[in-house]
């Protein structure tokens, strides 16, 4: 391993590591406001939202909303009920995948 990996590897290790500890170092002995706090619970949310939903519209690298076509839409929005009327994540995911599994061994 040459000085210019081992470098590398340390400047990458400083720049992830910064991100994580600096808020926790600033923000450690601070109490949060009640609207931040509330606004940082929506993060897990919205980048898991932003995860799905490309793969979702997506079908065979294209845009796509029509149901008959884009055979994970369908299940997803059952899957949107189900989520929202349970609010159980297991339940949810379970009948995700079941419903993604019928839609494919059928269409």
């Amino acid at each position: 391993m040459t000085s210019q990996q081992l470098q590398l590897i340390l400047g990458m290790a400083f720049v992830t590591y910064l991100p994580r500890v600096l808020p926790l170092l600033v923000l450690s002995n601070r109490s949060i406001p009640d609207k931040v706090s509330k606004w940082m619970s929506f993060i897990p949310v919205s980048i898991f939202s932003a995860l799905i939903f490309s793969d979702i519209f997506f079908w065979k690298n294209q845009f796509n909303i029509n149901p008959i076509i884009n055979i994970k839409l369908l299940p997803s929005i059952l899957v949107f009920f189900v989520a929202y009327k349970t609010k159980n994540l297991l339940l949810s995911m379970v009948f995700g995948i079941t419903a993604i599994t019928l839609m494919v061994y059928l269409v």
